[in-house]
């Protein structure tokens, strides 16, 4: 019996590899794609600096959560490949606010739209082309595949994939800031109207919250929010009330009240955030003489 043996790796091959294994063990992206896998999302690689797959890959058809498929793929791509996540299933939303230009500046659409959301608390990521990237829970009973994609100029509601920190492009990096997604805020009020009807003409937003009847909005309070419409029933409970001059206060714990004894009760933090979204357009739209 013949009994094989390995050759030893020569010189440049064997140094080759303790050079890509060094990398691989140092690379900031391998570590971070595997905080992210550890968190629960599914990771895949684009060429070094770019948005784009690698020529043979299949993109976000790659994405895994298996660190070794993973580090396979940087074995074969490079230690250093920028890394983006999916959205899908992960129960995350990003809003991709541009400000390539004065005339496609997502902040100043916001603004003109009488909305001053404030970030500094929010989990989000800067691009290298000075954009910003916030990341937003989704509510449980929120179809993500119903809301646009384009909300207004330079505004973008992504809901598929998205590249993330510590990625380059064009020698700048992307940059993370504050917690980890998972510690992401819900996604607020304001947003998700804006996605769910943008006005095809002028600047008009059509109400994405269903008129409902006086009697239908008593029905709530004595029968709860129904699953599936939770938030919309929420925010028109709210409206309605404050509309009737009920106190803010009061008002807040009948909507409180109403969904505790829901089937399944939205947290408190998410109705906390619809009802002081409501109160907000509520004294907006009084100083405007409305009702």
């Amino acid at each position: 019996m013949i009994e094989d043996t390995k050759k030893p790796l020569n010189g440049s091959l064997a140094t080759e590899v303790q050079e890509t294994n060094k990398n691989i063990i140092s690379s900031d992206y391998i570590i971070k794609s595997h905080e992210l896998i550890e968190q629960g999302f599914k990771v895949y690689l684009l060429a070094q600096g770019t948005n784009s797959p690698y020529k043979g890959s299949q993109g976000h058809l790659d994405a895994t959560n298996d660190v070794y498929k993973l580090i396979n793929m940087f074995t074969t791509y490079g230690a250093d490949s920028n890394i983006a996540i999916t959205l899908r299933d992960s129960k995350l939303v990003v809003l991709d606010i541009d400000r390539h230009t004065p005339d496609k500046n997502g902040l100043q659409t916001l603004k003109q739209l009488g909305i001053t959301p404030n970030f500094d608390n929010e989990v989000f990521e800067t691009t290298p082309r000075n954009g910003i990237h916030v990341f937003y829970r989704v509510p449980d009973d929120l179809d993500v595949s119903s809301l646009k994609r384009n909300i207004g100029a330079g505004l973008e509601l992504v809901t598929d994939k998205i590249t993330v920190a510590p990625s380059v492009k064009g020698g700048v990096a992307y940059k993370h800031f504050c917690k980890s997604f998972n510690e992401a805020s819900m996604m607020p009020d304001w947003l998700i109207k804006l996605a769910s009807n943008v006005a095809t003409t002028g600047d008009k937003q059509k109400k994405r919250v269903p008129k409902y009847s006086i009697q239908e909005r008593w029905q709530m309070v004595l029968d709860g929010f129904r699953e599936g419409e939770r938030n919309n029933q929420a925010v028109s409970l709210a409206g309605y009330l404050l509309r009737i001059d009920v106190d803010p206060n009061i008002a807040l714990s009948i909507v409180q009240k109403v969904n505790s004894e829901s089937a399944i009760p939205l947290p408190d933090r998410e109705i906390e955030a619809i009802f002081n979204s409501a109160y907000k357009r509520e004294v907006k739209r009084a100083r405007i003489g409305g009702r």
